[in-house]
């Protein structure tokens, strides 16, 4: 049978106003094109059809890239920032410049691109759920920072300046009590989603904001199994093993920290519930600390909400069993 041809590989290094443009084939000369709709319109229509396009996820700077090239019907890989620079230095990398993180991307996709999910351009109602996801994170992070710096000036006992910061604060929690309305308005445009939403937040410790984040979660990425909504969260445990030693397992915490900052709340409600307080107790028996018990719960409950998502039926707790593992 004659060889398939090679699609043309690129690696891309975006930023606010320009693109590093650089090939897996090491013999065509890396360029760059400004980043705007216009000039990336017009590269793209001089490339093959079946050409294969990474980047690196970027914020917003690779969003128009990405949309335009999956439009076009090209293969588009937006790769997770912690995965290149890993890989970088794996290979490595000497040094960082826009051209050789252009190189590396490339280099990446060739080798890796079978293992990694292809980038669909978003419907208008999860770009908007995604971008009010990412405001919220933002200033829940910040509201930690402030809190933190605001502790050590409310000890100087001056009760205006505490009165102006508790005022910042709640400024603060207002703006996520309205980002928190516009989410729940957002997913309402749509009614199955607003049901399968509706369904999730019948799990036990699953509240609002976890049910828009899960729904988000499943309805912009197709997982396969349970196992991949753990690890997409970050709280599939990373073994470290050599011969005869078994070494101490950690979380490998990828993916979005603020949506597992939220799963490991909503384990912490669910374990003090009915539902599942004698799994946190035999979890806790078995010698498993505070924090492992609540991960080990956690997991449990993206397990529950991707069988709700696929069956459209709400959560039924006298389905649940557990038979705890013994401490490693």
């Amino acid at each position: 049978m004659p060889n398939q041809p090679t699609p043309t590989i690129i690696g891309c290094d975006v930023s606010s106003k320009e693109i590093v443009i650089a090939y897996a084939n090491a013999n065509q000369a890396v360029k760059t094109i400004a980043n705007t709709q216009k000039a990336i319109v017009a590269w793209l229509k001089q490339l093959p059809e079946d050409t294969v396009i990474g980047m690196e996820a970027t914020g917003r700077y690779h969003d128009t890239l990405a949309d335009c090239a999956a439009s076009s019907g090209r293969r588009v890989y937006v790769i997770n920032p912690k995965q290149l620079s890993l890989y970088a230095k794996g290979v490595g990398q000497r040094g960082k410049t826009d051209p050789l993180d252009a190189g590396v991307i490339a280099r990446y996709v060739a080798r890796e691109g079978d293992q990694l999910p292809p980038y669909t351009v978003p419907t208008p109602t999860q770009r908007m759920i995604r971008n009010l996801l990412s405001q919220r994170a933002g200033i829940v992070k910040h509201c930690g920072a402030i809190r933190q710096c605001l502790r050590d000036t409310d000890s100087n006992g001056s009760c205006v300046l505490k009165r102006a910061h508790q005022k910042a604060l709640q400024s603060l929690q207002a703006l996520l009590a309205e980002i928190d309305s516009q989410l729940k308005a957002c997913v309402k445009t749509e009614a199955a989603l607003e049901q399968k939403r509706a369904l999730l937040q019948t799990i036990t410790g699953v509240g609002l904001l976890n049910s828009l984040t899960l729904t988000h979660r499943f309805d912009r990425t197709p997982f396969a199994n349970s196992d991949a909504v753990v690890a997409a969260y970050g709280l599939d445990p990373r073994p470290k093993d050599s011969g005869n030693k078994i070494g101490q397992r950690r979380l490998t915490k990828q993916g979005n920290a603020e949506d597992r900052r939220l799963i490991y709340l909503a384990a912490q409600s669910a374990a003090k519930t009915k539902t599942f307080k004698p799994m946190y107790s035999a979890l806790r028996e078995k010698g498993f600390a505070t924090a492992e018990s609540i991960v080990i719960i956690a997991r449990k409950l993206l397990r529950i909400a991707f069988a709700v998502w696929n069956s459209n039926k709400p959560f039924d707790p006298q389905k649940i069993s557990f038979q705890p593992c013994a401490k490693p």
